[in-house]
C-alpha cells in the first residue's frame, strides 16, 4: 500500500506529515490503534529515550502503572470509630483508590454507619466488599482525567446561586429557599473534597498535571487556595442564612439595607472570580476597592453585634484571599 510498509519483524515505517506552518504528524496502525481500545482524541503518551528514539504508548497505560498499588488499610479499635469520617475525607483527598477498613472482631454498627455518611461527602467512593470485620472502597471516578476548571465551575456555581437565593427568599419571605441553601453547602464540600484529590493526584503523579489543566505541577497550590476560598464563602453564607431564618421578622423591617450587603457580596464575588479565572488585573482592583467601600459604608455596625455585617465582612475578606492566590498563581506561572 502507498506511503506505508511492513516490516517482517513487526516494525511499522511511516512518512512525516507536515500541516500548518510548523507541526510535523504521522499516521499510526489501525490494528494497533484497535487493540488498544483507542480512537478520536485518545491520549498518548511520547516518550524520549536515551538513544534519541521516542516511545509511544496509550497514556491510560502509563497513568495506571503509575498509581498502582496506592491502597491503605485502615485499622480502627472501638474507640477510632468517631474519627473514621475525618479519616476517610483525609485518604480521600490524599488520591488513595484503595481503602480497607477493619475492625475486630467484627465492626460495629456505628462504624458502618458512619463510613456510609462520609461516603455521601466523597464521589466516586464506593463500598466494593464488605464482610463481618471489615469495608473496602473504591474509587470508580478518575479525578486525574477530569479537568480541574470543571469542577472549580461548578463550585462558583453553587456559591453564586447560594448568593441569588438569599435575596429571593428574604424577597419572597420563603424560608424554603433559605433552608434550600444550607443544603447546598454540603454539595460544595463535596466538590472541594474532590478538587483536593485532583491537586494531590497533579503534585504527586507524573504528566498527569496537563490532562488537569495545569501547565506546572505547583499550580495546583493556588487552585487549591481558591478551592478552599470558595467552600469557604459557602460556609460564611450559610452562617447568615441561619440567622436570617431565625431573625425573619427582623430582617424583612430592613429589607433595603440587607439588599444593600448583599449587593456588596455579589459584585465582589463576581470580581474576584473574574479576576482569578481570566487574569484580569481591573478586577482585582475592583475588588481591593469594593473591600474598602464597604467598610466605610458599614462601619459602624462592625462594633455592633450586628451578624449580617460581620458575616458579610467575612465573604468579603474571603474575595481578598482569592486575589492573593490569582497574585500566586501568575508568579508561578512567570518564574516557571
Amino acid at each position: 500500500m502507498r506511503g506505508r510498509k511492513f516490516v517482517d519483524i513487526g516494525e511499522v515505517v511511516r512518512t512525516i506529515q507536515k500541516t500548518g506552518k510548523s507541526t510535523y504528524i504521522i499516521s499510526l496502525p489501525k490494528n494497533w490503534v484497535e487493540e488498544h481500545g483507542l480512537s478520536k482524541g485518545s491520549q498518548l503518551l511520547l516518550t524520549i529515550m536515551d538513544d534519541g528514539s521516542i516511545k509511544v504508548e496509550p497514556f491510560i497505560l502509563r497513568r495506571r502503572e503509575l498509581r498502582k498499588g496506592f491502597e491503605v488499610n485502615l485499622e480502627l479499635s472501638s474507640g477510632d470509630v468517631t474519627s473514621v469520617e475525618r479519616l476517610l475525607i483525609a485518604y480521600y483527598e490524599a488520591g488513595y483508590d484503595k481503602i480497607t477498613v477493619v475492625q475486630r472482631p467484627y465492626m460495629a454498627e456505628e462504624l458502618r454507619r458512619r463510613i456510609r455518611r462520609a461516603l455521601l461527602r466523597l464521589s466516586g467512593l464506593e463500598i466494593v466488599e464488605e464482610s463481618s470485620d471489615h469495608m473496602i472502597l473504591q474509587s470508580i471516578i478518575d479525578a486525574s482525567q477530569i479537568p480541574v476548571s470543571r469542577t472549580l465551575g461548578r463550585m462558583e456555581n453553587i456559591v453564586r446561586s447560594m448568593l441569588n437565593d438569599i435575596v429571593k427568599g428574604v424577597g419572597e419571605n420563603n424560608t424554603g429557599i433559605l433552608q434550600s441553601i444550607v443544603e447546598r453547602d454540603n454539595e460544595l464540600d463535596k466538590f472541594y473534597f474532590f478538587l483536593g484529590r485532583q491537586v494531590a493526584l497533579a503534585l504527586r503523579e507524573k504528566r498527569i498535571h496537563e490532562i488537569m489543566g495545569f501547565k506546572v505541577p505547583v499550580l495546583a497550590l493556588p487552585y487549591k487556595t481558591y478551592g478552599k476560598c470558595l467552600e469557604e464563602m459557602g460556609d460564611t453564607l450559610v452562617s447568615l442564612t441561619r440567622f436570617i431564618s431565625s431573625n425573619f421578622k427582623t430582617i424583612k423591617e430592613n429589607y433595603s439595607r440587607i439588599l444593600e450587603v448583599l449587593g456588596f457580596l455579589e459584585r465582589g464575588f463576581e470580581y474576584s472570580v473574574k479576576a482569578f479565572r481570566e487574569d484580569d488585573e481591573d478586577a482585582g482592583k475592583a475588588v481591593s476597592n469594593l473591600y474598602t467601600s464597604f467598610f466605610l459604608s458599614f462601619e459602624q455596625d462592625l462594633y455592633k453585634p450586628n451578624v449580617i455585617v460581620l458575616s458579610a465582612s467575612r465573604f468579603l475578606s474571603l474575595c481578598i484571599d482569592v486575589i492573593e492566590a490569582h497574585v500566586e498563581k501568575k508568579a508561578i506561572f512567570t518564574l516557571k
